[in-house]
This record gives C-alpha cells, sequence and structure tokens, in this order.
C-alpha cells in the first residue's frame, strides 16, 4: 500500500530520475483518477493533491497573484484521499496523444 513515506520520499526521488515535466496519476480502487498537480500534504492516513480538472480552470485574483507570487495563478482542485483507496500511482515523462498543455507534477517544497 502507497504511504506517507511514497509521498515525502520515494515520489522526490522518482522525479530526480525522469525528466520534467512528469505526469503522475493516482488510480483508486473505486475506478476514479486524478492526474496530480501538486502535493499539498501527506498525512499517516490520507494524502491531500492539488489536481487538475476537466472543467473550465479558474485564476486567482490579482491581489491574490501580487501576495503569493510564487504560487500558480491557476486555482486547482484538491483531494484528499485515504491510502487504503490508491491502486496505482502512475509517474510518467511521457504525454499523451491530444495534450495540449504541459502538465508537470510539483513536488512539495
Amino acid at each position: 500500500m502507497l504511504d506517507q513515506v511514497y509521498f515525502d520520499k520515494v515520489l522526490p526521488e522518482q522525479l530526480q530520475l525522469m525528466e520534467l515535466p512528469a505526469r503522475l496519476t493516482i488510480h483508486l480502487s473505486t475506478g476514479d483518477s486524478y492526474v496530480v498537480h501538486a502535493l499539498v500534504a501527506a498525512h499517516p492516513a490520507y494524502v491531500v493533491l492539488k489536481v487538475y480538472t476537466t472543467k473550465q480552470t479558474h485564476k486567482h485574483t490579482k491581489p491574490w497573484q501580487a501576495a503569493h507570487p510564487k504560487e500558480d495563478a491557476m486555482v486547482h482542485d484538491q483531494v484528499c484521499i485515504p491510502y487504503v483507496f490508491i491502486a496505482v500511482a502512475h509517474l510518467t515523462a511521457s504525454t499523451t496523444k491530444g495534450d495540449d498543455v504541459v502538465i508537470g507534477f510539483k513536488a512539495k517544497t
């Protein structure tokens, strides 16, 4: 089972071995899957991730962007996933046909 150690230690090591940008897709035992933008926090029983949406994305306000210059201007969905539901974490440097944007996973800094 993937756990906090995977997201805090193993995943950053995997990312160092790959050329960026890399795509991380989390597949759940429920059949859902998420393309990950960034790790928010890994806790003992669950992980919180910023994920890409299939719907229209929105940008933070100009004042928020000015106050957070190191943050992405896009507002991403967030999911909280208990580790017991994670079936597979697929990390790839490949893009898929139809991609119109570069999707890059960002490890927490």
